[in-house]
């Protein structure tokens, strides 16, 4: 949704009433009173439902696009005939919404209104030349130009440099005290102090604005812990972001990973003479506050282009949600003199990116096998354009998700496209179902080999349970397929891209992954689009491969429940592929922080007469499969079988430099501090991992004892 229709998560008070029609109408001329008046109080009711549903129940029926089409419609009959605005209309105020009643209402001092849309270079010309005429000469501005991030307004007020109160936008001109759990965020300083060791007077009142997210990687791990837990899923990260902030224990908002970003001013007492956007921007960053990156200062309208631009083609490689680009007149002087026209800021605008949603129909179902043997739908839509990308399909995950959504064949689903990768599906639109739809009908056998299906739990040890092919991967195209293109990933063969990968196993040059090694150059240059350049890359990139270390292979040969950090365990414990293959359950079993689960999954693996045939392929190619023992402390890795976690800021070394350090030596590396824990390398700044470590009683290191560690 737009930006000045939105609000911040509270009970709006208006029911749930039928609205005519979701579909924006265009404005016929010489439409009589009577008929615009209709229109537009149909318009009113849709959209305080819209909102009602947007920001009090986290469920839009709606695409943010439907939603700026319907309010915009409302906007122009409004301005054709000014008789009909009402204080009440949408256009006229913020929002609609209370707060929600659990929290302490704050009055804000300095409202905090909303912004107006743009939407091309033409619509920023003409709002800049609506501001430069306002002030009745030509001025020559300077412009911010900054990420609109998707996320919930707060507004956060310090006294001498602490901070006393954190509430959300509200209605605009009243809001919810969520002090505590605004206080959970670490990236909000509780108390103020110079970063660039300035001795300048802290101001002695403070207001700033900012905005609450959550990165989309951890919005993403948060809905697949919600799932493997089999309750609802977050929409989109604004969603979660609001619901972790509306929550009453704050114990709850401190499990969420939210972050924030401090964009704007609203008052200050005391402190330094700050005269442009760009100034505050920069005294934010001192004082210890979070900026948005990239923030670009324009001279003129054409350098404001192409900041915005830069900010739509790096969207999709962004972990923050942003639906477009904010531009400010840079002088605070100009903008006091410009001030508001209605609710909307005369020195700012919001310049709205196309958007990434749109409903559909779900058309069928395709089901992809994959190398552990799961069998994974695909939606196959009714083709609809987002973002200017036309998508025809989407993921679905798994088949526990199509049971959560209740997904039926020619349901309306609202998709979402980020970045370039498969489109998802957010939710079903059930209000808008037809009745026509049909039950989705999973496969009884494989669409790959043929051979039956079951249903058990993930292999990861998820909850959710998934639909499996019963044939070995070496029986099953499918799988096999997708078993060489990861280990030729794992293993940094670029060249054996996924589709390449296929290829070769459908025409006969790979029937496994052992079969990598013994491609020929003549073979290569007899198909079809490889010529000597091509070919001659690919067959260095394997042989390349072959020099890599032991835990890299067994990384790349997919044994279940054997990740990054267990492959480097064994690899540390065992030095070679044989030793490993010769071990029993209890010998690895034994490996700290390795489990039993991992344990019986390895020996199973070696167990498979085909797994061990390949194996002794990749040997005879003279793949490398065992690692040097370093010869320290009496013929073995000096901290062998030991597991450092790191946490802080080393003066002398970078993390990884450390972390290699450590490794040489034939310590494990973990990422988390546990009972398995054997030391912590504790730097400047350390956070949560030293205090779990000291409530354990794991051994600390400072950098000190730490160098003298890796030096002995």
């Amino acid at each position: 949704m737009s930006d000045e229709e939105k609000r911040e998560d509270g009970e709006s008070g208006v029911e749930d009433i039928a609205v005519t029609s979701t579909t924006p109408q265009p404005v016929r001329p010489g439409l009589t009173e009577d008929e615009a008046s209709r229109r537009v109080l149909d318009l009113r009711h849709q959209l305080e439902y819209h909102n009602y549903r947007y920001y009090v129940q986290d469920d839009p029926e709606v695409t943010d696009a439907e939603y700026d089409a319907l309010y915009r419609e409302l906007k122009t009959l409004e301005s054709l005939y000014p008789e009909l605005i009402t204080p009440d209309s949408p256009t006229q105020r913020v929002s609609i919404g209370n707060a929600v009643s659990e929290f302490p209402k704050v009055v804000h001092e300095v409202p905090m209104l909303s912004l107006s849309n743009v939407f091309s270079p033409q619509d920023l010309a003409e709002w800049n030349e609506r501001a430069s005429k306002y002030l009745d000469r030509r001025y020559d501005f300077t412009y911010t130009v900054e990420p609109k991030i998707d996320g919930l307004s707060v507004a956060l007020v310090y006294e001498d440099g602490v901070l006393v109160r954190g509430a959300t936008r509200g209605d605009g001109i009243t809001g919810d005290d969520i002090t505590p759990n605004l206080k959970t965020i670490k990236s909000i300083p509780w108390k103020l102090k110079y970063r660039d060791g300035s001795t300048d007077p802290i101001p002695a009142r403070l207001e700033v604005r900012g905005e609450v997210y959550m990165p989309i990687s951890a919005f993403d791990k948060l809905n697949r812990e919600l799932a493997e837990k089999g309750e609802k899923l977050f929409a989109n990260p604004r969603n979660s972001a609001a619901g972790s902030l509306r929550q009453k224990d704050s114990s709850i908002t401190a499990k969420r990973p939210l972050n924030v970003f401090i964009y704007t001013l609203a008052r200050m007492e005391g402190g330094p003479e700050l005269k442009t956007q760009w100034e505050a921007l920069k005294f934010f960053e001192r004082l210890g506050f979070r900026v948005a990156p990239e923030i670009k200062l324009g001279e003129d309208l054409d350098q404001v282009v192409e900041a915005v631009t830069a900010w739509l083609d790096r969207r999709e490689r962004l972990d923050f949600e942003i639906d477009g680009a904010v531009i400010k007149i840079n002088e605070f002087a100009v903008e006091d003199k410009l001030g508001f026209v209605g609710r909307d800021p005369r020195w700012a605008t919001a310049y709205k990116f196309p958007a990434r949603e749109a409903v559909t129909r779900l058309t069928g179902i395709t089901w992809t096998v994959r190398r552990t043997g799961t069998i994974n739908p695909l939606a196959i839509l009714d083709p609809v354009n987002i973002g200017g990308t036309t998508v025809k399909s989407a993921t679905l995950f798994n088949i526990d998700m199509i049971e959560r959504l209740g997904l039926k064949i020619n349901d309306p689903l609202l998709v979402k496209r980020a970045g370039d990768v498969i489109p998802n599906v957010v939710k079903v639109m059930e209000e808008r179902r037809t009745g026509e739809e049909t039950p989705v009908v999973l496969p009884a056998t494989c669409p790959s080999c043929g051979a039956p299906t079951t249903r058990r739990p993930d292999e990861s040890g998820s909850n959710d349970p998934k639909l499996y092919c019963t044939n070995d991967p070496y029986d099953c195209p499918s799988q096999m397929r997708d078993w060489i293109f990861f280990f030729s990933a794992v293993r940094g063969v670029d060249g054996m891209g996924e589709r390449i990968a296929h290829r070769f196993y459908d025409e006969g040059l790979l029937r496994n992954f052992g079969d990598l090694y013994y491609l020929k150059r003549e073979q290569l240059l007899a198909l079809d689009r490889f010529g000597e350049r091509s070919t001659d890359k690919l067959l260095n990139q394997i042989e390349e491969s072959k020099k890599k270390p032991l835990d890299n292979l067994l990384m790349a040969l997919g044994i279940p429940h054997v990740g990054v950090k267990s492959a480097e365990m064994l690899a540390n414990h065992f030095h070679s592929l044989a030793n490993l293959e010769a071990a029993d359950i209890d010998a690895i079993a034994a490996i700290k922080g390795m489990g039993r689960v991992a344990a019986q999954s390895i020996v199973k693996f070696f167990a498979n007469e085909n797994n061990r045939k390949i194996v002794q392929k990749i040997i005879d190619a003279g793949v490398r499969t065992e690692d040097p023992i370093e010869e320290e402390n009496g013929g073995r890795k000096a901290l062998a079988g030991k597991t450092f976690v790191l946490t802080g800021n080393l003066v002398n070394y970078g993390r990884k430099q450390a972390e290699e350090l450590l490794k040489r030596r034939g310590a494990t590396i973990g990422s988390s501090v546990s009972k398995n824990t054997d030391y912590v390398i504790a730097g400047a700044e350390a956070g949560s991992k030293l205090t779990k470590a000291q409530q354990l009683g794991v051994s600390i290191l400072d950098e000190e004892a730490f160098t003298r560690l890796v030096e002995d």
